[in-house]
C-alpha cells in the first residue's frame, strides 16, 4: 500500500479506538492482500487470546463460557472485540465471512441461547457502517452438542466503494438458563474467525494510451513491410 495512504488509514483507526488515550494500534500481521491491527488496550479483544493470521483470515480460540444450575435462572456472558483491516495497495474489499463455534450441554429443563453480531465501520467515515446478525445453529438439543454461527457480508455495494480500511466489531452474548433445581446449562465459545474476500482494483487505461499503443503497432507493421521490400 502507498505509504501515505497506509499512514492515513492507521491514523483513522486510532481515532476509532475507544481507549485511545492509553492504547496503541498494533499490527497483528499481514495477509496476502490486507494488514490486520488491534487496539492493545481493548480488553474485549485481548480476551479472545492470541490473534492468528492465515492468508487473509484472522482467527482466535477463546475460552468464553457461562453456566447455570440448581434454579439460578439466567446467567449471561457478553464479549465485544474489534480488529482493524487495511487493504493493501491495488486491492479493495469484496466480502467478509465470519465463522464461530463452541459447545453446549443441558440437562432437565436447562437451556442455552446465543446472539452474535458483526458491525463493519469505514475507518475514514464512521457514518458508513452496517450491523448484521450471524446465523446460529440449533441450540435446543439435549445433552452435549456443538454449535456454530456464520455470516457472509457483501462489500461490493456502492456504500463501500471508496473504503480501504475497516473496523470489524464482533459482539457475542451467551445465555445459560436453569429454571429449577433439576436443571443445568452451560455454553462455551472456542473459535472465532473472519476471512476477507478481496478483489483486484482495475485501473482504466486512458484512451490516449490505447491510441499510442495502436500507433506503435501500426509503426511496427510499416517497419516490417519496409524490411520485406
Amino acid at each position: 500500500m502507498n505509504k501515505l495512504i497506509k499512514t492515513s488509514a492507521i491514523f483513522a483507526i486510532a481515532l476509532l479506538s475507544p481507549s485511545i488515550a492509553n492504547s496503541a494500534i498494533v499490527l497483528v500481521g499481514s495477509g496476502n492482500t490486507v494488514d490486520f491491527y488491534y487496539d492493545d488496550a481493548d480488553q474485549g479483544t485481548l480476551d479472545y487470546g492470541t490473534l492468528q493470521i492465515a492468508g487473509d483470515t484472522i482467527f482466535a480460540t477463546p475460552s468464553f463460557g457461562v453456566s447455570a444450575a440448581n434454579g439460578e435462572g439466567t446467567n449471561i456472558f457478553q464479549n465485544i472485540g474489534s480488529v482493524f483491516v487495511v487493504a493493501k495497495d491495488g486491492y479493495s474489499f469484496s466480502s467478509i465471512d465470519i465463522l464461530e463455534s463452541g459447545t453446549y450441554q443441558t440437562t432437565g429443563n436447562g437451556s442455552v441461547d446465543l446472539t452474535a453480531s458483526l458491525q463493519v465501520i469505514d475507518s475514514d467515515n464512521i457514518f458508513t457502517n452496517a450491523t448484521n446478525f450471524l446465523d446460529i445453529s440449533d441450540l435446543t438439543l439435549s445433552g452435549a452438542n456443538v454449535w456454530d454461527a456464520s455470516l457472509g457480508y457483501d462489500m461490493t455495494t456502492a456504500m463501500w466503494d471508496s473504503t480501504n480500511s475497516i473496523q470489524l466489531t464482533l459482539t457475542n452474548t451467551l445465555f445459560a438458563i436453569s429454571p429449577d433445581a433439576n436443571s443445568t446449562a452451560v455454553i462455551n465459545q472456542t473459535l472465532a474467525g473472519s476471512s476477507m474476500g478481496m478483489s483486484i482494483n482495475t485501473i482504466p487505461v486512458p484512451a490516449a494510451l490505447w491510441l499510442f499503443g495502436s500507433g506503435l503497432i501500426g509503426l511496427a507493421g510499416i517497419a516490417r513491410r519496409k524490411n520485406h521490400a
